[in-house]
């Protein structure tokens, strides 16, 4: 596990490619947001920001997003808006390191942002976190990569989220902690599996993939009222490990799974091997999404008149984006078997569904389809 700190395999790859693929879209959307003055960015296993190979890592990737999007597109930017971030590590080596490479290359956020470098322990940086109150005009977002699971405890996640302001995206080596479960459990995991999955049915994994979906269900089971979704990581040898993704809204759940289609254009499900020296990480092959389990339960849900904000909801919760939905209500339409009504009973135009979320974010219907 520590390896992947040093020197970034295949895996360690795809983990930043996510983190930088969210953040692209969670930082641009907030910047450009008038109700948003500040945006908190916590790296608490944070590395050396770079690594042996030349690879960068999660707090130089973040610092480089921040700024070209800032440089980019601050013109276009609804309001005055301040970044701030914590790179933490307990490894001081590490952290002198980072701080050297920053230097070296002048990376700055100077006029709209700073950052804050840290030497403690996970336990301890972790408390400012558990119960802050984060102001409706401002919002966090918390990356957390570990050295294992024993510090990680879902309660804390559970807190973290208490503010209604915060996004977490976690990291877990589920493949070492479904081998535990299945031998000799250390002391460590049985508290984290009591904790995370508090239903005796889940703690019954067949499979590494079967763990992280029981795990999944069970960080659900907690958080009731968030969301909660994972992108899966596979290694050869059939070996699975995950990042979890917890946020409050639908709409950071929504650009979630848009950062996950990105990289996995078929399912939007996770990450795997290609043949031996034919992959390209950050230039993946063009590549159709698969629909078909996903249509048939959108017909059904279909057979009864439902508003744009009721599809695009079962959309999200079925982990599909709107331009999949879109593919299929045309389809419907093109065999006239699709009717779509506006408010005041008129029939809509052709092809305008009105599922994106600047359509539903009023939570006030505009269209309601049905099949027919």
């Amino acid at each position: 596990m520590k390896d992947s700190q040093i020197n970034p395999q295949e895996h360690s790859e795809i983990k930043v490619l996510l983190l930088r693929k969210y953040l692209e879209k969670y930082i641009s959307i907030l910047a450009h947001s008038p109700f948003i003055s500040e945006v908190e960015v916590y790296d608490l296993f944070c590395g050396e920001g770079i690594y042996e190979n030349g690879k960068t890592g999660s707090p130089v990737i973040i610092l480089n997003l921040i700024r070209d999007i800032y440089l980019k597109y601050s013109s276009n930017f609804q309001g005055d808006i301040n970044f701030k971030c914590v790179f933490n590590d307990f490894n001081k080596d590490k952290i002198a390191k980072l701080q050297k490479y920053i230097s070296e290359n002048n990376i700055s956020l100077d006029g709209f942002g700073s950052f804050t470098c840290k030497n403690v322990d996970y336990n301890e940086i972790k408390i400012p976190l558990l119960d802050s109150k984060t102001p409706g005009n401002r919002r966090r977002f918390i990356f957390i990569d570990p050295y294992g699971y024993k510090d990680i405890k879902i309660t804390d996640i559970e807190r973290m989220l208490s503010d209604g302001f915060t996004e977490v995206l976690l990291f877990l080596p589920t493949q070492f902690m479904y081998r535990f479960e299945k031998e000799a459990t250390p002391d460590s995991l049985q508290i984290f599996l009591n904790d995370a999955m508090q239903d005796i049915e889940l703690k019954s994994s067949k499979s590494g993939i079967d763990f992280i979906n029981n795990l999944q269900q069970g960080f659900s089971n907690r958080l009731i009222t968030k969301h909660v979704d994972s992108f899966i990581i596979t290694r050869e040898g059939n070996q699975y490990f995950a990042m979890f993704f917890f946020a409050n809204h639908l709409y950071g759940l929504e650009k979630f799974l848009e950062a996950k289609w990105d990289i996995d254009e078929e399912q939007g499900r996770g990450w795997s091997p290609k043949s031996a020296g034919q992959i390209d990480l950050f230039n993946p092959v063009d590549s159709s999404p698969v629909l078909d389990k996903f249509e048939e339960n959108l017909k059904v849900f279909l057979r009864e008149k439902r508003t744009n904000i009721e599809v695009h909801r079962f959309t999200i919760l079925n982990r599909h984006l709107v331009k999949h939905t879109n593919i299929i209500l045309k389809d419907l339409q093109d065999r006239n078997k699709l009717k779509v009504t506006l408010n005041d009973g008129k029939d809509a135009r052709k092809g305008s569904f009105y599922i994106r979320w600047d359509d539903v974010k009023t939570r006030e219907p505009k269209s309601y389809i049905q099949i027919v």
